[in-house]
């Protein structure tokens, strides 16, 4: 009855609106509407010396068990020594303290062995304005999540930084990376599979330019205004 008195409905992404028609929603009546972000210049890509590969990923956001972290420490960890030395990972985020003690465990054993071999930085937490900095730091950015998402705002911000996604292949994630243009799409809870694929873009530098030119600027806060605001005339 409450949702009767509403006009429109706005999701930031075909996947969720689709979730709500799925449920009951009028297609007319729920449109997409992207998160807008910072209007800002792209970052120039990493400076690398030559014959230095474009090895550095990074995890942004909440660690939990739906996020997916573990499974990219799985995958590094089952690749064979030699691949895994060819690649660093930097973990950007919190909250773990805050998870079963199971998970916690079984993260700490996954990471502990890969950072003392200098394969993983486990850099902590970050505030809104240091972002751009530590993106500018790395080349790839990792979204592992095993649940859906929506509309996950790190895919637009290693956008709007300049940074190609490698995500899973399911829900709002597999709707705003675009594969072989923007980013890639590995298995969603298959570490076997992203670890194939973290070797194989390790040592790749004409794939990261490939995917790095076709990345679209997303929707700035202004233009995701504008677009609100042309529901209510």
């Amino acid at each position: 009855r409450n949702f009767d008195q509403v006009d429109v409905f706005v999701a930031p992404s075909e996947f969720l609106r689709q979730r709500y028609i799925n449920w009951g929603i009028a297609p007319e009546r729920i449109t997409v509407i992207e998160n807008g972000q910072q209007d800002t210049q792209v970052l120039p890509p990493r400076i690398i010396t030559e014959g230095e590969k474009r090895n550095r990923f990074a995890f942004f956001g909440q660690i939990n068990p739906f996020k997916g972290i573990d499974l990219v420490l799985q995958a590094i960890t089952l690749l064979p020594k030699e691949k895994r030395k060819q690649i660093v990972l930097e973990i950007h985020g919190t909250n773990l303290e805050h998870q079963s003690e199971a998970f916690r465990q079984q993260i700490n054993a996954l990471a502990q062995p890969l950072a003392e071999k200098g394969i993983l930085l486990w850099v902590g937490a970050y505030r809104p304005e240091q972002l751009r900095g530590r993106m500018a730091k790395i080349d790839w950015v990792i979204v592992p999540s095993i649940w859906w998402e929506n509309s996950p705002m790190v895919i637009q911000e290693a956008f709007t930084c300049g940074r190609p996604v490698i995500c899973s292949n399911i829900g709002g994630m597999a709707e705003k990376v675009t594969h072989g243009v923007d980013g890639l799409h590995f298995d969603v809870r298959n570490p076997t599979d992203l670890g194939s694929l973290l070797s194989q873009v390790s040592g790749d530098n004409e794939l990261w330019d490939k995917l790095h030119a076709g990345i679209k600027k997303p929707l700035t806060y202004q233009e995701c205004a504008i677009k609100h605001l042309e529901l209510v005339k």
